[in-house]
């Protein structure tokens, strides 16, 4: 065999093998979603917002009907997800923008260790409730599973808008959208 020739055998294996690669990883993403639609409605615009009772910090149980009446920004998020660091100090900002409206934040960490939870509330000072969900169960009732996502539940309860990923809620234009709700 000459050099032309492996050169070809070697290209068609790499396609192949780059096919079923393929072909592998399109499955896997599709058996994933199917799974996690048959176990967790992705809660969309328009839905009711799934009940959220957990322990904050401090240890009080909060749930999400003791703020019915008033706009919720449920803020799922981690310590140990970039992104989410860089955004919490825009809730921190929008929270005291907000404050005397009746607008609160929620925030859930899905952080497994509270020892990292209290390593960066310490480091950073915030004025709104952040709730423990080590295991995922309410982020997982919202079909969240990347972070930081966001849902801004009016006042009846219901989900007004969903943002997944970072975003700066301090900006006037977000304040304004969020006020509008009331």
């Amino acid at each position: 065999m000459d050099n032309q020739s492996i050169g070809s055998m070697n290209r068609q294996f790499v396609i192949k093998t780059l096919l079923v690669l393929t072909v592998a990883l399109g499955m896997t993403t599709f058996l994933s979603a199917c799974t996690r639609s048959a176990e967790h409605k992705i809660t969309g615009v328009g839905d009711r917002a799934p009940e959220i009772r957990l322990q904050s910090v401090d240890g009080k149980t909060v749930s999400l009907a003791d703020y019915r009446g008033k706009v919720v920004l449920v803020h799922f998020w981690a310590t140990w997800c970039p992104p989410c660091v860089e955004e919490i100090p825009t809730l921190e900002r929008f929270s005291q923008q907000v404050l005397g409206a009746d607008i609160e934040v929620l925030a859930i960490s899905v952080d497994e260790s509270a020892d990292a939870l209290k390593t960066f509330l310490d480091k950073n000072k915030l004025h709104f409730p952040v709730l423990r969900d080590p295991g995922g169960k309410a982020a997982g009732s919202y079909g969240t599973t990347k972070f930081p996502e966001t849902y801004v539940v009016g006042r009846d309860g219901m989900v007004r808008y969903k943002v997944i990923g970072p975003m700066d809620w301090s900006l006037r234009t977000n304040v304004e959208i969020i006020r509008a709700l009331l």
